[in-house]
């Protein structure tokens, strides 16, 4: 790698735009179906980020890439009902709630789940991703969980191959059936590993 890069828990509320940026081009196709239009979500989705459930990558200062965790009953994008209607309205709100839902994610007891890994368009291939999942581990032992685990769309084939070859395993998948073509992927699959720290050398 031919750049330092920072990884640090959570961001500030000066780059609250770009890390809702990065969220929101990476994984706008599947969640776009819970708004009226991509300047609502993108918005939405920007404002209801948690510091505190993101671990962030910054190149000279500037934020490259993020790993959303969901531990303790909150993930990266989690916002309270109170805060979708007051954003989007009663009807927005209904909308957003039923079309995340099927997208949601319960971790398992023990279990470091990650809320999604994104990496800005032109610092991609330099390592950044890789970095983010060691600082995913390190935060699992930091917090006595005793795995990590993500879930790929089974049109990512090449991210979960990536996966793969660095150690996690399938442990169940899930079909979205006649919803596929509202979300743009028809089934994804859970992966599991141990943290670095307790893998066999």
């Amino acid at each position: 790698m031919d750049m330092a890069v920072d990884i640090g828990m959570g961001f500030s509320e000066d780059e609250r735009a770009r890390v809702g940026g990065l969220y929101w081009e990476a994984f706008r196709r599947k969640l776009s179906p819970a708004f009226a239009e991509d300047g609502a979500g993108r918005e939405f989705i920007t404002a209801a980020m948690r510091p505190d459930r993101v671990i962030a990558a910054r190149v000279e200062g500037t934020v490259t890439g993020v790993c959303g965790v969901h531990h303790g009953g909150r993930g990266a994008f989690d916002p309270a009902w109170s805060e979708m209607t007051t954003r989007l309205g009663a009807v927005g709100a209904v909308r957003a709630l039923l079309a995340l839902t099927p997208l949601h994610r319960r971790a398992p007891e023990g279990v470091l789940v990650l809320d999604g890994i994104c990496v800005a368009q032109d610092h991609r291939g330099r390592g950044i991703g890789s970095l983010l999942l060691e600082a995913a581990d390190s935060y699992a032992l930091r917090h006595g969980l005793s795995a990590v685990e993500l879930s790929v769309v089974d049109t990512n084939p090449r991210a979960e191959a990536l996966y793969r070859r660095r150690g996690f395993t399938p442990v169940g998948s899930a079909s979205l059936g006649f919803l596929s073509g509202l979300y743009g992927f028809g089934s994804s699959t859970a992966l599991r590993r141990l943290p670095d720290g307790e893998r066999a050398e």
